[in-house]
């Protein structure tokens, strides 16, 4: 074996061990956020009880359960399993002040979100369900030619949250925006048949 065979392995070996080297740092970083815990239903569920509103800390600098989150915007969140029942999200709204809603998987994705200019008579009415739990529900309706007054709404999975943002738009308004973040509740219906 010449000097050039041997310099041309040594070569061909350092190449080897610098592509399994990149290969296991991306590996590494994108999947250690998930592994350690570190997505946002994680995150969150160290903050709110599951199956009901709860409100989030103000974001403070240095202090955000999220990045980039505004301290202008009262924040609640509802953890939800519709893995035994579908979860109803309600509540009185006013049209005048901004509400937001946005329904995420535990990655964070959001899969539907609207405002409260979605509201029917001041009034927000969504039901979380499964696509097998909307079947039983509608294999149980005995009247169809009443439409349903809330918002079905199907998870892609059985487990996410609900995020509620009410915008202050002074600060004379934060325990207000507060208190419309309370008014949405989120609660599990009896289970299905």
């Amino acid at each position: 074996m010449n000097r050039l065979d041997r310099f041309l392995a040594g070569l061909l070996w350092l190449l080897g061990v610098a592509l399994v080297a990149v290969a296991v740092h991306l590996i590494a970083v994108f999947d250690l956020p998930r592994r350690l815990g570190n997505d946002p239903m994680s995150r969150l569920s160290v903050l709110a009880k599951p199956g009901e509103m709860s409100q989030l800390p103000l974001a403070r600098p240095g202090a955000e359960w999220a990045p980039f989150s505004d301290p202008a915007v009262a924040q609640g969140v509802c953890l939800y399993d519709l893995t035994r029942a579908p979860v109803r999200v309600s509540g009185e709204v006013d049209a005048d002040r901004m509400l937001t809603l946005s329904f995420r998987t535990p990655s964070g994705e959001i899969f539907y979100s609207m405002t409260d200019r979605a509201a029917q008579h001041g009034k927000i009415d969504v039901l979380l369900l499964t696509s097998e739990q909307l079947e039983a529900l509608e294999a149980d309706s005995e009247d169809d030619d009443e439409p349903a007054q809330e918002l079905r709404l199907i998870a892609p999975a059985a487990k996410g949250f609900v995020l509620v943002n009410a915008l202050a738009a002074f600060p004379s308004e934060a325990e207000e925006s507060r208190q419309r973040v309370k008014a949405i509740t989120c609660a599990p219906e009896a289970p299905l048949d």
